[in-house]
């Protein structure tokens, strides 16, 4: 691979992190919506909404720490 391609994955990677990010909201309410969980519904949801705040931030961060590397090393 290429310092560009590994430069545009970790781009895109890191773009995907952030929309997770800011839709873990909405993504945590949908997930629990849609299993039919009634009992300790607001902990349930509290739970989901962190899981996806955890893996957009995960991706985030070492997806922009990927492009600061390969952008910074020599070619």
């Amino acid at each position: 691979m290429t310092k560009k391609n590994l430069i545009k994955i970790f781009a895109i990677v890191f773009i995907i992190g952030l929309i997770i990010l800011m839709n873990s909201i909405n993504l945590g309410t949908y997930a629990v919506d849609n299993n039919g969980v009634l009992s300790n519904y607001q902990i349930v949801l509290e739970q989901s909404i962190m899981n996806y705040r955890l893996l957009g931030g995960i991706l985030s961060i070492l997806s922009g720490i990927g492009v600061i590397i390969n952008m910074s090393a020599k070619s």
